[in-house]
């Protein structure tokens, strides 16, 4: 909780680091959760392996404010919303 940046290939990590507002590199080039994604909200950065856009995106983000975030949907709600859904077919 205390990292003051993560580096991480984990989508669970990404998730967190969204919630927690952790500047976070993914060391990959894509994911499954484009919620954590910075242009979309979250605090994650897909860096994949390349390392001068690594260090890039590690200067940038070291400097960054922390925002805690959580997603929209990420409410603790999805089984009373899956089942109002499912209730309703």
């Amino acid at each position: 909780m205390g990292a003051k940046i993560m580096l991480t290939d984990s989508r669970d990590l990404q998730e967190e680091c969204c919630v927690l507002g952790t500047p976070c590199l993914t060391l990959r080039w894509n994911t499954e959760k484009p919620v954590t994604l910075c242009e979309y909200g979250g605090a994650s950065v897909l860096v994949g392996n390349d390392i001068d856009r690594i260090r890039e995106e590690y200067k940038i983000s070291i400097l960054k404010q922390r925002k805690h975030v959580r997603p929209e949907l990420w409410d603790g709600r999805t089984a009373e919303r899956c089942l109002k859904a499912i209730l309703k077919q």
